[in-house]
């Protein structure tokens, strides 16, 4: 009778925990088959391909300004060079930012192939790039709209920031190059989230995001 009871309670265990097992199975299934159709839907938003084109073409302008710098020295003009230097590690930021929202959604961001620069001298990449920077703002703020009628707020506040901090860069360039000669080195510092450029240690946060001071980095 004894060996009777425990079957008949090994029944009733195997019973109810094997629809429970079905259940967790199932429940798991429905979530994962919710978490893929939201990275479906957000694919097709025309605001991740906007962050597609704009993580290429912060990471080749890092790259340019890199190589700017470079030609800055070469000529000595060590005021140029650390702007341009400067310009480079703030869109390199905007780069690893836009590259880390665009996987946080499932989609992994393309490298650009870098197109090859005209050989110049250091004061005609100062007018490129401001150029550049200018057409970027007006690309930028489109962008941001265009998030926030797609309910993207996260990549609202990334083309948010990335239009206040290349607005900043195109201020210095075209001080830069309305100076020449007696551009004065600033002392820079780079916000690590956003990516904006101070030009003052006197400053106690940053405009865009509100980091604060302690953490700028030193350029």
């Amino acid at each position: 009778m004894k060996a009777t009871g425990r079957l008949i309670r090994c029944s009733l265990v195997i019973a109810l925990t094997v629809p429970m097992l079905f259940w967790f199975s199932s429940c798991q299934k429905t979530e994962q088959a919710k978490v893929q159709e939201q990275q479906q839907a957000t694919q097709k938003l025309a605001t991740i391909g906007n962050l597609q084109t704009a993580y290429g073409s912060e990471l080749k302008r890092s790259l340019w300004y890199d190589r700017f710098s470079k030609q800055a020295m070469k000529e000595n003009l060590g005021d140029i060079a650390v702007l341009f230097r400067a310009l480079s590690h703030s869109e390199k930021v905007h780069a690893e930012a836009a590259a880390k929202l665009l996987r946080s959604k499932g989609v992994e961001p393309v490298v650009p192939a870098i197109d090859s620069i005209v050989p110049g001298k250091a004061k005609q990449y100062l007018k490129l790039s401001l150029s550049n920077e200018n057409l970027e703002q007006n690309i930028y703020a489109a962008d941001t709209t265009k998030a926030q009628e797609e309910h993207f707020a996260e990549a609202a506040e990334w083309f948010r920031r990335a239009l206040e901090a290349d607005g900043r860069h195109a201020r210095l360039l075209k001080k830069a190059i309305e100076q020449e000669t007696n551009f004065a080195r600033l002392p820079y510092l780079m916000c690590p989230e956003c990516g904006y450029i101070v030009g003052s240690d006197k400053m106690e946060e940053c405009p865009v995001c509100k980091t604060k001071k302690d953490k700028f980095q030193k350029i």
